[in-house]
């Protein structure tokens, strides 16, 4: 690794500045805004077209390198394979192939350290931007361009196991969406209010900060919904503290199904919910949430939280809800006021076994990606700091991830 200069990042690459009105393009011309570039993905996998732009594009090629530079800590840092027309708040980077090969520019302009750099360079306080003069000027090591080639070639094969995994992801996730349409979708039973099918339903408290009440516990935040499995975990959730009153009908047990009452967005809904497991640190929800404590003679509590789970995935809780001040609140006393037809145990129990087995693998499969993300990271930047060797194979680091 001696070989490797020390350089900066522009020396790699020419800013591309050739701006048009799409007006002289096809309106079919494929298009790149910010919306298409997705965080820590080098492919492009969606695009828009020029017809619908008013303002001025860009235009990139196939290998150039695509930079958000809007809020650079959104990590929007992507390779073109195809040519197209970009929005101006992307910087099209066009490698300077007796340099770099397009590929290793990527790696350099997407790591860690380039992000972290763009965002401390960032001007504006609401809509930091960066600059391409502050990119360039990103200190870098480069290597000769065969250890380039071999580089960008490990990292296409880290890369394609992570495709393949989120492929399988959003497989296994269809197959529970439509597992749980099919079954609710065809059941004709006796209708029960959701209501009466919990023992227990009551709102959420913020409390007041660590040691100043009775009781200090955790506060369960909009993180507990990130996954979008079943179970949730405590992870990164604030000590409050609150009265023993209200812990002590508030602290949550296992299979107690935690409904977001407010949060949500015009493409997600408000009401996710997640449902308690064992051996969780003392936690209650907070006042954006409901606890409802299924009433286990009535319901069995996994099955009454996989029909919540599939009315938000179809989009049922919009019904139910309403927009103030920018954000979205469910009207829990109707939403739960709805019947429901509830069938026999067994019924119950089968549709609970399948759609847990399913979740299983959903959940494996999203610790194995995030796990095989974090290597990508860790791996990539102990290269550029060249503190490991570059591998012969793409197995070996396979092996290792």
């Amino acid at each position: 690794m001696n070989e490797w200069k020390q350089t900066t990042l522009g020396n790699c690459f020419d800013l591309v500045r050739n701006k048009v009105h799409p007006e002289t393009l096809d309106s079919r011309y494929p298009y790149v805004g910010m919306e298409h570039i997705r965080p820590n993905t080098p492919k492009i996998t969606a695009t828009g077209t020029v017809g619908a732009i008013n303002s001025q594009v860009g235009l990139f090629k196939r290998d150039d390198v695509l930079f958000g530079r809007l809020r650079a800590y959104l990590r929007k840092v992507a390779i073109a394979e195809h040519d197209g027309a970009s929005s101006t708040e992307v910087l099209i980077l066009r490698s300077r192939h007796a340099v770099v090969e397009p590929g290793f520019l990527y790696l350099l302009s997407s790591s860690e350290a380039c992000i972290d750099y763009a965002v401390a360079m960032s001007a504006g306080s609401r809509m930091p931007r960066t600059s391409a003069a502050d990119l360039s000027a990103f200190p870098i090591a480069l290597p000769p361009p065969d250890e380039q080639r071999r580089i960008v070639d490990v990292m296409a094969a880290v890369e394609a196991q992570i495709e393949a995994l989120t492929d399988e992801l959003s497989k296994s996730r269809a197959v529970l969406r439509r597992t749980l349409s099919d079954h609710f979708e065809a059941i004709s039973s006796c209708e029960t209010r959701i209501v009466d099918l919990c023992s227990h339903v009551i709102g959420g408290v913020w409390g007041a900060a660590e040691g100043q009440a009775e009781v200090d516990v955790l506060a369960l935040g909009p993180r507990i919904y990130a996954s979008g499995t079943s179970d949730f975990v405590t992870d990164g959730s604030p000590i409050r503290s609150v009265t023993a009153k209200q812990a002590k009908s508030r602290l949550v047990q296992p299979n107690d199904i935690i409904l977001e009452r407010s949060g949500g967005s015009p493409e997600q809904p408000v009401g996710r919910v997640v449902i308690a497991g064992e051996g969780l640190a003392p936690c209650i929800p907070t006042d954006f949430q409901r606890l409802m404590r299924p009433d286990v003679d009535r319901v069995r509590p996994r099955y009454l939280f996989w029909r919540l789970q599939h009315d938000w995935n179809t989009g049922l809780t919009r019904a139910f809800s309403r927009r103030t001040t920018g954000i979205t609140n469910l009207s829990v006393k109707d939403y739960i006021s709805r019947e429901i037809s509830i069938p026999g145990d067994d019924e119950q129990d089968a549709l609970v076994s399948v759609a847990d087995g399913i979740d299983s693998v959903i959940r494996a499969t999203e610790a194995e990606l995030a796990h095989l993300r974090a290597f990508r990271s860790s791996f990539l930047t102990s290269l550029l700091n060249q503190e490991i060797e570059i591998p012969e194979s793409y197995d070996a680091v396979l092996e290792e991830a």
